[in-house]
C-alpha cells in the first residue's frame, strides 16, 4: 500500500471514529501517563513536563491542576490506599494528593527516573542513576530511610509484586523483600537488562535486554534454569502478563506477540501474533479478554486473542498517541497524545 492510500485509509478511519469518542480534553502538554483511580471515575493525567491533572473521567472536568511540578517528569505510581500520586522527576520525588497538595519526598537537582510502591503503600523505591532511594511511610508521612549506592551501572527499571521489589541494571535483576530491604537476591545475566515484568503468580521474571531479547528466570531462583526469547527486530519496551499468568504479552514494531505459559515455558512454541500496522505499537492494555493496542501514528486496534489474530474494531485520532489506560470499570479506554489531547473512547 503506498503512502497516499495509507493517508486516505487513516482519514476514513478518523472520520468514522468520531462517533466512538465520548470526549476530548486538551491539557496543553505531552501526555506521559494516565492512571485510573480504582473504584472511582477520577483519573490522574501526567504530563512529561511540569503539569499534572486530576480529571473526572466521566465529565472531562479538571478537578485539580498542578503546575510547575518539575522540569521533567519520568514516571508515576499511585498510593494503593490514599490514591495520591507519586512522581519521579528531574529534581526529586514528589507526592501529589487528591486534595490538591504537593510535597517533596526528596529534593535534588538530579534525574530520578524510576519508582515503585509496595501493595500496602508503606514503601516507595526510587532510582537516581546508580543509586536506590527507599522511603517508608511513618505516621502518615514518607521518610527517606536508605540510600543504596552499591549499583555499578544505571538502574533501568523498578517494579513491585506481592512482597518484593525487583530492580534491573547491567548484569542482573535484584530482588529485595520488604521484610529486609538491605539484602537482595541477584538474578544474574551478563548484559544490560531494561524493562522488567513479573508474573502475578511469581513463577517467572522476565526482562528485556539491550540485544533485542527477553531473558527469563524461574522463581524462586534456580541455577541454570533461566532461558531466553530472542530474534526480536527491536528492543521490547513493554512486557505484560495476563492476570492468570497464562499469557506473556510484548510489543514488537507493528505487532503484539502473545506467548503461552499455561503449561510452563513455551519451549518449541511460536507466539500468537496480533498484527496492527500503521506505525509502531506504542502501548497496549489487556483485561484477560479484550486486548487494545495503539500505534504512534494515532490508530487504536481492538482484539479478542482467544478468538482470532484479527482485530475486531479499529479507531483513529488525528494525533500521535503516547499512552493508553482503561477506566476503573473497564468500560472506557483513555488515550493520551503528544499534542496534549486526552480522549475517552
Amino acid at each position: 500500500m503506498n503512502e497516499t492510500n495509507i493517508d486516505d485509509a487513516l482519514k476514513q478511519m478518523i472520520n468514522h471514529s468520531q462517533v466512538d469518542i465520548k470526549w476530548v480534553l486538551n491539557l496543553d502538554c505531552f501526555i506521559l501517563n494516565i492512571i485510573a483511580i480504582p473504584s472511582s471515575k477520577l483519573i490522574w493525567v501526567v504530563g512529561s513536563e511540569e503539569k499534572v491533572f486530576l480529571v473526572d473521567g466521566e465529565t472531562a472536568t479538571v478537578i485539580e491542576h498542578f503546575n510547575d511540578v518539575a522540569e521533567i517528569i519520568f514516571s508515576a505510581v499511585i498510593h494503593p490506599k490514599t490514591f495520591d500520586l507519586v512522581l519521579s522527576t528531574s529534581n526529586g520525588v514528589r507526592l501529589l494528593t487528591i486534595e490538591g497538595e504537593m510535597t517533596s519526598l526528596v529534593e535534588e537537582n538530579a534525574w530520578f527516573e524510576h519508582l515503585a510502591i509496595s501493595s500496602n503503600g508503606q514503601f516507595i523505591l526510587a532510582s537516581k542513576g546508580k543509586s536506590l532511594y527507599t522511603f517508608e511511610q511513618r505516621l502518615g508521612d514518607f521518610e527517606l530511610i536508605e540510600k543504596d549506592t552499591s549499583f555499578t551501572s544505571t538502574i533501568s527499571d523498578i517494579i513491585f509484586n506481592v512482597d518484593s521489589f525487583l530492580i534491573s541494571n547491567y548484569g542482573g535483576v535484584r530482588e529485595y523483600h520488604i521484610s529486609n530491604l538491605k539484602e537482595y537476591t541477584l538474578f544474574e545475566w551478563k548484559t544490560s537488562l531494561l524493562k522488567i515484568s513479573w508474573s502475578p503468580d511469581k513463577k517467572y521474571i522476565g526482562a528485556g535486554t539491550q540485544e533485542n531479547a527477553i531473558h527469563f528466570w524461574p522463581y524462586p531462583l534456580q541455577k541454570e534454569k533461566d532461558f531466553q526469547m530472542g530474534g526480536y527486530r527491536s528492543k521490547v519496551n513493554k512486557l505484560l502478563w495476563s492476570e492468570d499468568s497464562k499469557h506473556f504479552i510484548v510489543n514488537e514494531l507493528e505487532d503484539i506477540h502473545i506467548w503461552d505459559f499455561s503449561d510452563g515455558p513455551p519451549f518449541g512454541k511460536s507466539p500468537k501474533i496480533m498484527t496492527c500496522g500503521f506505525g509502531k505499537v506504542i502501548d497496549f492494555i489487556f483485561d484477560g479478554n479484550l486486548l487494545v493496542a495503539a500505534s504512534d501514528e494515532g490508530v487504536i486496534f481492538y482484539f479478542l486473542p482467544e478468538q482470532s489474530g484479527q482485530f475486531i474494531n479499529v479507531q483513529a485520532i488525528d494525533a500521535e498517541i503516547t499512552c493508553l489506560s482503561a477506566s476503573s470499570n473497564r468500560q472506557h479506554v483513555f488515550v493520551g497524545s503528544k499534542t496534549g489531547d486526552v480522549y475517552c473512547m
